[in-house]
């Protein structure tokens, strides 16, 4: 059954309904499957997967997928460490966790994938792998555990809402989330009509070049959600290619420009840098248009989920409108 939903703000980068490869992948709701949706078949572009009754011991592979489950009220008992502090948790996911009064999972150190071994001493029902970058390789192994549901690399954050709410029965839970994101987003659109048509770039310094990472076909839906369009060098750059040379920088350029720098290490440049002649030729550099994304910000930009994005909604409307003016 399709789940639809009203996607005011989002619906110009993101379908209206919660699909997944073009056709509806959540189950009906409560009220049309009062006896239950299993044994579940779930589709993914690495294989298919049956879930024979309700999930009761859920495990996750990527903090996307914690976020999910969370918002959708659902406290997986394993998860990957997001941080490096002793919660290993985001700041959103530590704030769900509170707020809903669920108990806060086992952590393990994904700097090499999955913990396999990890998985297995859980014994799991499922595994949500929506938000794995290596789910393509490790899809095989992990299937051997339990039975996984996974998406595209290319998948936005409703899509992989969408694959979780399948494998976990949680259709009426998704749309309530989504619609109330919804809302809120196109509330604060419409308080700041001059983010309309804005255009922007997303970008992150790496050691010798930048990452431009509001390449063609990322997921937007957060800056268009409220108004904004990607830049049109956007269409130069692909989730393949998308490296700025120096020679290139001006590439950059824009009406708003999000940048993020590296905590540890020396970038390209840095934030002092931005007041180099050099980088000054840049026109949204040259007149302060831009917005500097601290980690955490960055990581709710490149990891959304149905809690990464309303914490966002919170702070960063404003950072914009100063980017905007010219005042950073």
């Amino acid at each position: 059954m399709k789940l639809s939903t009203a996607f005011p703000a989002i619906a110009s980068a993101t379908t209206a309904t919660l699909l997944v490869s073009g056709c509806s992948i959540l189950p009906g709701t409560a009220d049309d499957q009062a006896g239950g949706n299993y044994p579940q078949t779930i589709d993914s572009p690495y294989g298919t997967t049956e879930i024979p009754e309700q999930p009761t011991t859920v495990a996750v592979t990527s903090s996307v997928d914690l976020d999910i489950a969370l918002s959708l009220g659902v406290d997986p008992v394993l998860a990957p460490a997001a941080t490096a502090d002793d919660s290993g948790l985001s700041p959103w996911a530590a704030a769900a966790l509170k707020d809903k009064g669920l108990d806060a999972p086992a952590t393990y150190d994904a700097a090499d994938g999955p913990d396999l071994d990890a998985l297995k001493e859980a014994a799991p029902d499922v595994i949500l792998a929506t938000g794995l970058d290596s789910a393509e390789a490790d899809y095989d192994a992990l299937s051997q555990i339990a039975p996984v549901a996974a998406s595209a690399p290319d998948a936005t954050w409703t899509d992989r809402t969408a694959a979780v709410a399948t494998a976990l029965d949680r259709a009426d839970e998704a749309k309530t989330v989504v619609d109330d994101i919804a809302t809120t987003a196109e509330d604060i659109a419409s308080s700041h009509l001059e983010f309309e048509d804005t255009t922007y770039t997303f970008a992150n310094v790496e050691k010798s070049s930048v990452d431009y990472l509001s390449f063609d076909g990322s997921d937007s839906s957060f800056f268009t959600g409220l108004g904004l369009l990607p830049s049109t060098s956007a269409k130069e750059y692909t989730a393949d290619e998308h490296e700025v040379k120096t020679s290139q920088i001006d590439r950059l350029d824009a009406d708003v420009l999000f940048i993020h720098f590296p905590d540890k290490g020396k970038g390209l440049f840095d934030k002092a840098d931005l007041a180099d002649p050099f980088y000054r030729e840049v026109k949204v550099i040259r007149g302060k248009h831009y917005a500097i994304l601290d980690d955490d910000e960055f990581t709710a930009l490149t990891n959304l989920s149905p809690l990464s994005y309303p914490w966002l909604l919170d702070d960063l409307p404003d950072a914009i409108g100063t980017a905007e003016q010219g005042e950073a």
